[in-house]
């Protein structure tokens, strides 16, 4: 959780202390602040919040949106950007790429490739992306979060639970990256049937 958020956010102390106060404010019980901690380099992330990385939050920045960037270009862009991190991690091991992976297609759907002005400015399309972040429904980013960890979980071998009816969110997985997965679901013993959309 730490990797997907603070890592993958490297946000400032005035957003870190924003946040505070406004999860405070508003939870029944004391809320503990964000804060970096001892022994991660941060520095890789450093620059995360730049307009250059908005790929890293499935966003695009103001000028990509000029040049004739839809908002779905740049949430499919975020989308494989998480992917290519999460089959990257090493199975999970390298926390680092986990995290990106994780918060990428977390931000696909908070975001949904908004450009950086209407995330970012001070305006009312800023203002409601703000509040879907902290206030939408989380079953479709809570999906997509566990479906990346079932992806780990069966590439590396372990049993995937999966029941009949469940519903993996795959959205932006390379056909490359969605025949490993098949292959190693199968080699599970996996008997059953897949949908796709």
């Amino acid at each position: 959780a730490h990797y997907a958020s603070t890592y993958s956010d490297h946000p400032s102390n005035k957003i870190i202390y924003a946040d505070y106060y406004s999860r405070t404010l508003n939870a029944p019980y004391p809320t503990i602040p964000t804060a970096y901690r001892k022994g991660i380099d941060y520095s890789k992330t450093a620059e995360s919040q730049d307009e250059t990385n908005s790929m890293w939050h499935s966003m695009m920045s103001d000028k990509e949106a000029e040049d004739g960037m839809t908002q779905k270009e740049a949430m499919l862009r975020g989308l494989k950007f998480g992917w290519d991190n999460i089959f990257a991690s090493e199975g999970g091991a390298n926390v680092e790429k986990l995290g990106q992976g994780l918060h990428a297609l977390q931000d696909a759907v908070a975001h949904r490739g908004v450009k950086t002005h209407d995330h970012l400015g001070v305006n009312l399309k800023s203002l409601g992306n703000l509040y879907n972040d902290a206030y939408g429904s989380g079953y479709e980013a809570d999906n997509l979060t566990r479906s990346a960890l079932i992806v780990i979980d069966v590439l590396n071998g372990k049993k995937s639970n999966l029941k009949d009816g469940d519903t993996l969110d795959l959205k932006g997985m390379s056909s490359g990256q969605m025949t490993q997965f098949l292959q190693a679901l199968l080699k599970q013993g996996f008997q059953g049937n897949i949908k796709t959309n």
